[in-house]
């Protein structure tokens, strides 16, 4: 039978199509063929078009995507109703077939696009058993890797980067998520932060990887301040998925660069003000934060300190992580601030380096939500705040003051005299099963040794023991739990060198983390000995150091004297083959909290930083 002739609708299409170019014939290709699939219109014909496409060369990776993805979904629909056919009784090899090659075309669209949602979705929905010989990213979902990434130390987890593409597309959204940019003085660090932005800029799948960005600022007024000014504006709104922001340094965040982060991205959750003066005018406008952090040295900036107040005000239904740092040298108050309802609604507050008066602390009395509670500075009245401590009760084995307590710091600085106080807090802290982390600074370490054995939650402790002895040090190691994560021991004397210490940690298995030091002691210095004993106490510093790491194979990070160290172990050949290094991590800056370099856990960087920094002149937050 002779074909009808082709009618004048039909004939422009084709004179249509000729005039298209390549680019847009594969396009109208793939359209066709997801047109015919969604009608249920699967066979032959489709398969030709999908193959003649895939065939063309230039395709954009997400439209290869989407033809995997259809012909797989395509082929698996026809396969699994012929394969139903055959256990009805009717032979048909072509069921197999089709399921064999959609799981081709599947791992074909999970090689390309690690990160497709549709794809992994399959994933999780096939229950097939796994075996070996498949790739380790098809044995388990995206998340469970992703899961897997977070508790990898950054140090580490760059070796991702060259494992698949897989595991890259999981290693640099952990690795960008939190970014710290230097403006000063230092070229080096100048140049990486203009490329940054350079980056962000030309590629937007890289600017939506940041998450939490970090400005470090060291400018006096002039053009060069005025220049760097300019290309932030330029770059910032290029960070879509921004949710926390940090201003750190000099110039401090003035009421212009309030307005520009404004505009940008209106709806932050986090916002951080690090510097010497509060002169954020105009930073009540934020709303829906859910952190907040300022640190001012006195009352004397641009911003009046009641628009603190009004920060908290305007945020009480979303605020629940508050920190407030200050000067303990000069003239500062929070009592404003402090009267606002949201303190009641806080889950983590820290107060660092600041006086605390008795309205602040009565206030902080009544926020029973608060699950972390850093206490750092001088009370005003000691004496009523030991009363406040004196008042808590347990009943049912509930406390009535601050029952959810998970993380406890309490660092006082002048207040070495004040045992009652001292005696009233380990009181107040008697068998609170959920207390994870415990500070205590200088409390006597008579009342910590006592008060140790009831907190069955603990896991981060920070203590310190005047006199170090190996039978204070033994008593401590029995007196807490076996799972510790992470702890740092600090002292004035001790009898022996720290690192002989090490092997007493040993029944710690899950120890990822040990900070030992002396105040004493701290890293040799070229300019106060010769080249020699330079070199001789150098080379003793980061033997002492690397042997606590040889002693405890648990641990990921070390401190030493106020120094961290990323632990890098290599296996070698038969027992004992392998190799122990220490890679040392960067020195807090000036005004920085040193939350840009990774300790490997939140317990660890709650243990070692304080957010705000309580002497930012001293590194490793000592």
């Amino acid at each position: 039978m002779s074909r009808r002739p082709p009618d004048e609708l039909t004939t422009t299409v084709y004179d249509a199509l000729h005039s298209l170019s390549q680019d847009n014939k594969a396009n109208f290709l793939l359209d066709t063929s997801l047109a015919l699939i969604k009608a249920g219109r699967y066979g032959p014909e489709v398969e030709n078009y999908l193959e003649v496409y895939l065939k063309t060369p230039n395709l954009p990776k997400e439209n290869i995507a989407r033809a995997l993805l259809a012909r797989g979904n395509a082929r698996k629909a026809g396969g699994d109703s012929l394969l139903a056919k055959a256990q009805q009784g009717k032979r048909c090899r072509s069921g197999k077939w089709k399921v064999d090659t959609f799981r081709a075309d599947f791992q074909a669209v999970l090689k390309l696009d690690p990160s497709n949602r549709e794809i992994q979705q399959y994933i999780r929905r096939d229950r097939r058993i796994r075996f070996m010989t498949e790739p380790a990213s098809q044995r388990a979902p995206l998340e469970v890797w992703e899961r897997i990434a977070y508790h990898i130390p950054r140090h580490h987890l760059r070796s991702w980067l060259f494992v698949s593409s897989f595991h890259r597309d999981i290693a640099v959204r952990q690795i960008f998520h939190t970014l710290d940019i230097y403006f000063g003085e230092d070229t080096e660090n100048l140049n990486r932060g203009l490329d940054i932005f350079d980056r962000a800029k030309a590629d937007p799948v890289f600017a939506s990887r940041v998450k939490s960005l970090r400005l470090h600022w060291a400018y006096e007024e002039g053009d060069m301040l005025d220049l760097m000014a300019r290309i932030f504006k330029t770059a910032l709104p290029e960070f879509k998925s921004l949710v926390d922001f940090e201003w750190i340094g000099y110039p401090e965040m003035r009421a212009e660069m309030v307005q520009t982060v404004l505009a940008s991205h209106p709806q932050l959750r986090g916002l951080g003000l690090i510097g010497w003066h509060f002169d954020a005018v105009g930073v009540s406008a934020f709303r829906n934060l859910r952190k907040f952090t300022l640190r001012a040295e006195d009352d004397d900036g641009f911003a009046d300190m009641g628009e603190v107040r009004t920060v908290l005000d305007q945020n009480r239904n979303s605020l629940r992580h508050l920190i407030l740092g200050a000067y303990l040298a000069r003239h500062h108050s929070w009592d404003s601030a402090f009267q606002s309802v949201t303190i009641k609604n806080l889950t983590h507050l820290d107060l660092v380096d600041t006086r605390i008066s008795h309205i602040v602390f009565s206030r902080i009395a009544h926020a029973h939500n608060l699950q972390s509670l850093t206490l750092h500075g001088t009370f005003e009245e000691p004496g009523s705040a030991a009363v406040v401590f004196s008042s808590d009760q347990v009943i049912d084995d509930e406390h009535t003051f601050l029952p959810h307590l998970e993380a406890f710091r309490f660092v006082l600085v002048g207040h070495d005299d004040e045992f009652a106080m001292y005696q009233n807090v380990t009181q107040f802290l008697r068998r609170r099963k959920r207390l994870r982390r415990l500070d205590l600074g200088t409390c006597p370490w008579d009342l910590v040794l006592q008060l140790l054995p009831e907190l069955s939650g603990l896991r981060v402790l920070g203590v310190r023991i005047a006199n170090l002895t190996p039978a204070a040090l033994d008593s401590l190691v029995m007196a807490i739990p076996q799972e510790m994560a992470a702890i740092n021991v600090g002292t004035l004397v001790s009898d022996k060198l720290l690192n002989a210490y090490a092997s007493a940690f040993g029944r710690f298995h899950s120890l990822a983390f040990l900070h030992l030091a002396c105040i004493s002691q701290r890293r040799p210095m070229p300019n106060l000995m010769s080249e020699k004993d330079f070199l001789v106490q150098t080379d003793l510093w980061n033997s002492s150091a690397r042997s606590i790491a040889t002693a405890l194979p648990s641990l990921d990070f070390v401190g030493w004297h106020g120094e961290h160290y990323v632990v890098v172990r290599t296996e070698g050949e038969g027992s004992g083959g392998g190799t122990v290094e220490l890679k040392e991590l960067p020195a807090r800056r000036r005004l920085d909290c040193g939350k840009g370099v990774d300790l490997g856990s939140g317990d660890a960087a709650w243990l070692e930083r304080k957010d705000v920094p309580m002497d930012y002149e001293v590194p490793g937050g000592q």
